[in-house]
């Protein structure tokens, strides 16, 4: 299936990926931290429009390949984290951009060690991200993270950036 998403065209084999999140386990699962929990449970929260996107493409939203939480404010959430997608970006690339070595606070550290090393620091380019909603945002690669050793073919990565509610029935351990 060919499907256009913001500046993307991807070619999505649906029933592959639906097949490869079948075996999946839920983050919770393979995770006890509180932001993975809740993340589960939060997700039950997002708009129609993300659910339908979810389904439509054939990825389990309780299922990423790795999620994490970047802060909290107010107890709302910053997540990010990744799917994968059985298919191919056609027309599009990743919104992921390096951080030239000047402006980075890297670039200090390794000046002053006896030895530099080069490292390349990036960061995910949030202006320039797919909205799918107010609270969550998407964008592709097609260099995939962490990918089970179970997904077979070709993959697309599915970026993430979700602002997610608190739902544990315990205090926001991500409050400062």
């Amino acid at each position: 299936m060919r499907i256009e998403l913001g500046q993307n065209i991807l070619d999505i084999n649906v029933a592959e990926t639906k097949n490869y999140y079948k075996d999946e386990i839920n983050v919770s699962e393979g995770c006890e931290c509180d932001g993975c929990k809740n993340y589960e449970l939060s997700v039950e929260q997002v708009s129609l429009k993300v659910k339908n996107l979810f389904r439509e493409i054939g990825i389990e939203i309780k299922k990423p390949a790795e999620v994490y939480v970047n802060y909290s404010q107010n107890n709302i959430l910053c997540y990010g984290g990744f799917y994968h997608i059985c298919g191919n970006i056609i027309i599009g690339g990743s919104q992921w951009e390096i951080i030239p070595p000047k402006k980075s606070i890297l670039s200090y550290v390794l000046r002053v060690m006896s030895k530099p090393k080069k490292i390349i620091v990036s960061h995910l380019n949030e202006e320039k991200m797919i909205s799918v909603a107010e609270n969550y945002k998407i964008a592709f690669k097609d260099d995939c993270d962490i990918l089970s050793n179970s997904f077979q073919g070709s993959c697309i990565q599915m970026e993430i950036l979700a602002y997610l509610p608190w739902v544990l029935n315990k205090p926001n351990s991500y409050e400062d």
